[in-house]
C-alpha cells in the first residue's frame, strides 16, 4: 500500500507561513498534519479523514506579502490605503522602523513584516499581491 508523506524539509520551523495560509484556507491545522502524516502508527484512512480535499474543500484564497522598505531612508510606517481598503486586506505584522537607515537587503526573507490576505478569487489574489510591490510601507 503507498503512503502519503506529508511535510517539508528546510533549515527552519516547518511550513513558514504555508502552514498558517493552508490553515485559513482549509480550516485544518497542517502542524497536527505533519505530525499525523509522519507517525508510523498512523493509518491510511485516518490520513485521508484528516486533510481535506484539494481546491474543493478550500473556502478561499489566502495568501502573505513579505514587506521590504523600498527606500534607504525611512521614518515611519504608512500603511497604504490601497491595501488597507482592499477587500482581500484582513491584518499585517509590521512595525514602525527602528531605525532610519535601511540596510541593504541580503536575501529575500529579510522582510519587515508580512501582510495578509484572503478571498475568494486566484486571479484577483494574484493581482493584488503583485501589486503590493510598487507600494511603499516604509516613508
Amino acid at each position: 500500500m503507498a503512503r502519503c508523506i506529508f511535510g517539508e524539509v528546510a533549515y527552519r520551523p516547518p511550513g513558514f507561513k504555508v502552514f498558517e495560509l493552508l490553515e485559513r484556507a482549509y480550516g485544518f491545522n497542517a502542524y497536527q498534519g505533519l505530525v499525523l502524516s509522519f507517525d508510523p502508527k498512523t493509518t491510511a484512512e485516518e490520513i485521508a479523514d484528516f486533510f481535506p480535499r484539494e481546491v474543493v474543500d478550500a473556502t478561499g484564497h489566502a495568501g502573505c506579502f513579505g514587506v521590504y522598505p523600498r527606500r534607504r531612508v525611512v521614518s515611519e510606517l504608512e500603511i497604504p490605503e490601497e491595501t488597507e481598503d482592499h477587500p482581500y486586506f484582513e491584518s499585517h505584522e509590521l512595525s514602525s522602523p527602528l531605525e532610519e537607515t535601511v540596510t541593504k537587503r541580503t536575501a529575500f526573507g529579510t522582510h519587515w513584516g508580512l501582510v495578509y490576505f484572503f478571498g475568494d478569487d486566484a486571479y484577483e489574489m494574484r493581482s493584488v499581491l503583485s501589486r503590493q510591490e510598487e507600494l511603499d510601507f516604509y516613508v
